[in-house]
């Protein structure tokens, strides 16, 4: 079905008209050449005329389109009523002020003579004022059944009841939740940051792949609006994670146009701004998308020479940082479509990359079990730490994890395959190491970080969720299990406390607080 922009404009004109903002619906009809041409209720509008209630007739007409003529008829007779009530002032400023009557003394000059004489008699004549042509009341039903015929009726507050019908039909099919505050104007909910952060303990809602899938990655974009998941086909998909339905308020996704790679997706980032996702491939390819058109906006076919395990963009947005299983991290260029920097220094794959805040810093972790930090200009190991290596001897496990503390440009949690959570600082220096205890950890499989950087979220390998407090090191566990067996990652929501898990599993269950 095709929208005519004409009807948009008269939903905008009734909408000015019902909220008696005159001037500016003035302004949209002579602009466009759009007129409303409705009244409330023909029945109510026919009964005005035939009562005579001239004002609220002339205020429905100067908003309608009605044919001069027409328009003639009805202000002579409101001129000549008023001399009958002998309102002589008013019935001449009508006569000698408004378009009609200047019209009728160009086209009609003998006609606008008599009104002229009419307005000058010290009495009224009913025959001699309407020349024997019917009466008041006979006049007044052909004006009505005239003017009748130029406009229609519309039920009132059209355009706010489309929009409530719009939204109300999104509620129905999973794409907004009841929940929480729409923005209409920007078509997006609300962000509402919660007063302190709590854990996620129940169920909000579950996305379900179909037969044969499953997630190899998630993450939310940073506006909160969309919970995206990277799957085993390549397929990079935006949802709803109130309802756990796909995002069809996205055209493209409706359509079934989806974003998608030649291979697995093994990890995506969105943009500061929220306008790019990033996607990294298990066969080295990263591509950047639009998130509003779902067309690609940059490729590097060549980012890494096996699989991609991280990405994030720049502050600025300006920068794709990734790491690879080829152990290497690099920064590539958006505008120039190149790789721009690239550091080395790992003995093992790359599984962690983030910048620093000022960006003037990168760190990496490995499945060398180091943490390094790489000077952003020079790429140069700045310094490189394995956390509790004496204590590990040579067995020093794998670090799977880091994460940048919102609010904190000086710290980064990270997480090794072991039941320690450590907070190591720019420098290099671990402040705090947070360990679980072995009856709900023997290690960490995903942790992220809650929206006002106060904890950590960690699911161990018993499915058990822990919440850690990042300046005390208390943690206090949930008493629900996430639904899930060997736990992949996780991502957190930036404003809410939300979180949602993966796996191999064809789920991904989405938990609030």
């Amino acid at each position: 079905m095709n929208i005519e922009s004409a009807d948009v404009i008269r939903l905008i004109e009734q909408f000015l008209k019902e909220h008696s903002l005159h001037t500016t619906l003035e302004a949209l009809q002579t602009e466009t050449g759009v007129f409303l041409n409705t009244v409330d209720d023909d029945a109510a509008f026919k009964a005005d005329i035939v009562k005579g209630n001239w004002d609220a007739v002339l205020a429905s007409v100067e908003q309608a389109r009605v044919p001069q003529a027409k328009r003639i008829d009805l202000y002579e007779q409101i001129i000549i009523e008023l001399v009958e009530l002998q309102d002589i002032n008013p019935a001449r400023a009508l006569l000698r002020q408004t378009e009609p009557m200047d019209i009728m003394r160009t086209a009609e000059p003998d006609r606008y003579l008599h009104l002229e004489r009419l307005v000058s008699r010290t009495s009224f004549d009913a025959r001699h004022a309407y020349r024997g042509n019917a009466d008041k009341d006979a006049r007044r039903l052909a004006i009505a059944d005239q003017l009748l015929n130029e406009v229609s009726t519309a039920p009132a507050s059209r355009l706010l009841t489309l929009l409530g019908h719009s939204i109300k039909w999104q509620q129905q099919h999973g794409q907004l939740s009841e929940d929480v505050p729409y923005d209409l104007f920007f078509g997006r909910s609300q962000t509402i940051r919660p007063p302190e952060d709590k854990a996620p303990h129940k169920l909000l809602a579950t996305i379900k792949f179909p037969k044969k899938q499953c997630p190899h990655s998630i993450a939310f974009s940073a506006d909160g609006a969309y919970l995206a998941t990277g799957s085993a086909d390549g397929f990079i998909e935006l949802w709803n994670f109130m309802s756990g339905k796909l995002d069809t308020g996205l055209r493209y996704q409706a359509d079934g146009a989806m974003m998608v790679m030649d291979d697995a997706v093994g990890c995506l980032a969105f943009s500061h701004n929220g306008e790019l996702v990033c996607s990294g491939a298990m066969n080295g390819k990263i591509k950047v998308w639009n998130v509003k058109s779902g067309s690609g906006a940059k490729r590097f076919s060549a980012a890494h020479s096996q699989s991609v395990s991280c990405v994030a963009f720049s502050k600025d947005d300006t920068q794709v940082l990734s790491g690879g299983a080829d152990s290497v991290v690099r920064i590539h260029g958006l505008k120039s479509g190149k790789m721009l920097k690239e550091f080395r220094g790992h003995s093992a794959p790359v599984t962690g990359a983030v910048y620093s805040d000022d960006m003037t810093r990168v760190l990496s972790t490995s499945e060398d079990g180091s943490v390094r930090v790489w000077d952003a200009n020079t790429t140069a190991c700045v310094c490189s730490v394995i956390p509790d290596a004496d204590k590990h001897g040579l067995a020093i496990p794998p670090a799977h994890t880091i994460v940048a503390i919102p609010g904190n440009s000086n710290e980064f949690v990270v997480a090794t395959k072991s039941p320690t959570i450590y907070i190591v600082s720019l420098d290099g220096s671990v402040r705090r190491a947070i360990t679980a205890d072995t009856t709900t950890c023997n290690e960490f499989l995903a942790v992220a970080v809650t929206p006002r950087g106060k904890h950590v979220l960690a699911v161990s390998d018993m499915s058990i969720l822990h919440y850690v407090d990042i300046e005390t090191g208390s943690i206090q566990t949930t008493n629900n299990k996430v639904p899930l067996e060997d736990v992949i990652g996780m991502a957190c929501h930036p404003t809410l406390n939300i979180a949602a898990f993966f796996s191999n599993d064809r789920r991904v269950p989405v938990w609030t607080a």
